[in-house]
């Protein structure tokens, strides 16, 4: 069901269908639901009637919400759900209802809770956000393609923040996950309680060693132009133990490279306005080094602006040094270094990976430093940090 305001009982009888469904899915193999979300996932990637307005409403331009599509498609590898499944899904208890509220800073961030909600063995409701209104009901539409009954444990919807209809539908979650910023999830904390699992603000880096090379600034610029760098994933800053300007000039050509393959979409918030336009606060003492349409490097200093493609290049005395220098850091890039990935848990940091792959989040992202799928079943465990390849 989708509503853009949702009506009185409307919103409530379709959530009590999706619990009646759920239970009656409670004997259900977990591979066979893993297999289904990544059938699912393929056939809604494979749609282009549902995203034309997509782009519009993001604000992103069409190449870069090809790319979002590809990477939440590919997310939902049944091998990987089913891994998901068997290290995490019979921990704690099934929720009867997960609520998960979206944010609107990327596209298609629908898939990854429909299929966490799931297979934590709940019905599930998606909230989607005001700028993508379409892919949680295009990828609703496709589950009920592949697997009708496991769709009808899946409710969709939409309605204006403190809404009080949508306020009353939350209550009723077991577990409410949501993003966004601050104040938005502090709001929400006064009435949902430790029901809440609060995606706040977070930002992500890199950290670099060794001469600077063509390929792996092309991968940074990449995760920067990705959804316009406006995830949690985007990297920001670039610490750089060694070369400074070599990886600052390399990072200015590849982002005008990038820019090429995934132009920049239209402005829509002040945090999305090109650095190109603004001056850098005199305390900051940093320098822009280039700066134009496709984004801007900065070097030196401590200024911190974040979107609009914006790189601050920072240099960093060894790789040793860096987990002492990070806060309120999801991700960190890495290349060129060892890192002490203890040091970087403990500092809050969730995840570990190569340039290149920041965008591109496992299923298995413990996001938060939670478990993803635990956390649902009530059991999110110590805090936790994903090191990839690096």
């Amino acid at each position: 069901m989708t509503a853009a305001s949702p009506r009185p009982g409307a919103l409530h009888a379709a959530i009590d269908r999706a619990v009646v469904a759920r239970a009656a899915l409670r004997t259900r193999p977990l591979r066979e639901t893993a297999t289904a979300l990544a059938a699912a996932a393929r056939r809604w990637a494979g749609d282009d009637a549902w995203r034309a307005p997509l782009a519009d409403e993001a604000a992103l331009s069409p190449a870069n919400v090809d790319a979002a599509v590809a990477i939440a498609a590919a997310a939902l590898d049944a091998d990987a759900l089913a891994a998901l499944a068997d290290a995490e899904g019979r921990e704690g208890a099934a929720p009867r209802l997960v609520a998960e509220v979206l944010a609107s800073n990327v596209p298609a961030l629908a898939l990854p809770a429909i299929a966490l909600g799931c297979l934590a063995g709940g019905a599930t409701l998606v909230k989607s956000g005001r700028a993508d209104t379409s892919s949680a009901d295009a990828f609703h539409a496709a589950l009920a393609a592949v697997d009708p009954e496991l769709a009808a444990t899946v409710v969709t919807a939409s309605w204006r923040g403190g809404d009080p209809e949508g306020a009353a539908v939350l209550a009723r979650a077991d577990v409410v996950v949501a993003s966004g910023h601050d104040a938005a999830m502090a709001a929400l904390a006064t009435r949902l309680g430790d029901r809440l699992v609060a995606n706040g603000s977070r930002t992500s880096v890199v950290a670099l060693g060794g001469p600077a090379r063509d390929d792996v600034a092309a991968a940074i610029a990449r995760d920067t132009a990705l959804h316009d760098q406006r995830g949690c994933l985007s990297p920001t800053t670039v610490w750089v133990a060694g070369e400074v300007a070599a990886w600052a000039e390399a990072l200015v050509a590849a982002l005008v490279d990038a820019a090429r393959v995934l132009p920049p979409g239209r402005r829509r918030s002040r945090c999305a306005r090109p650095c190109a336009r603004r001056s850098p606060r005199p305390s900051s003492r940093a320098r822009v080094l280039a700066a134009g349409p496709w984004g801007a490097v900065l070097t030196g200093g401590t200024l911190d602006l974040p979107g609009a493609r914006t790189l601050h290049v920072r240099p960093l005395p060894s790789v040793d040094a860096l987990p002492a220098l990070l806060s309120g850091v999801e991700c960190v890039g890495a290349h060129g270094g060892g890192l002490d990935t203890e040091a970087l848990r403990a500092r809050g940091v969730a995840r570990v990976c190569l340039p290149g792959r920041m965008q591109r989040p496992p299923i298995a992202w413990p996001r938060g430093q939670r478990a993803p799928l635990a956390t649902l079943r009530g059991r999110p465990g110590a805090p936790r940090i994903l090191v990839e390849a690096t």
